[in-house]
């Protein structure tokens, strides 16, 4: 409980540094969507994040991450970060410091069969080859 109120803590003061430093209009027509590794989530490439300050990054793979439950929807499961709630209390408080930000676009943060079809298959890929690593260095 105190590890999980030190880390709101961190992300907090995190966003209110950065606040509005993300991207609110894409200036590409078709932004590819990315797999990313270190939430096990998705990103489009238009979102700015891994342009902008590291920490922001890593304070947002929570937000990420639990932006993916909305797209997949209910039958899937992607698992959690931390925990479900925790993972949504980030996300709230991402969208109240960076409300205009791209990834918040309904399209993005709304359940979508294709997008999460395909999501599904790509972290299936993405587990098969983690597990293929691993087992190469036995």
């Amino acid at each position: 409980m105190i590890k999980n109120l030190i880390l709101k803590l961190w992300i907090w003061r995190t966003f209110i540094i950065h606040k509005g430093k993300l991207p609110t209009k894409s200036e590409m027509s078709n932004p590819k969507m990315e797999y990313e590794s270190f939430s096990g989530a998705f990103i489009w490439e238009d979102e700015g994040l891994w342009e902008t300050n590291h920490l922001l990054a890593d304070a947002f793979k929570y937000v990420i991450h639990y932006r993916m439950t909305l797209i997949v929807g209910s039958k899937n499961d992607v698992g959690v970060m931390r925990s479900k709630k925790f993972d949504k209390q980030i996300f709230e408080m991402a969208k109240k410091y960076f409300p205009n930000w791209i990834g918040f676009d309904v399209s993005r943060c709304s359940y979508n069969t294709d997008v999460a079809d395909r999501i599904m298959r790509i972290r299936k890929v993405a587990d098969w080859r983690f597990q293929k690593l691993l087992n190469e260095e036995n």
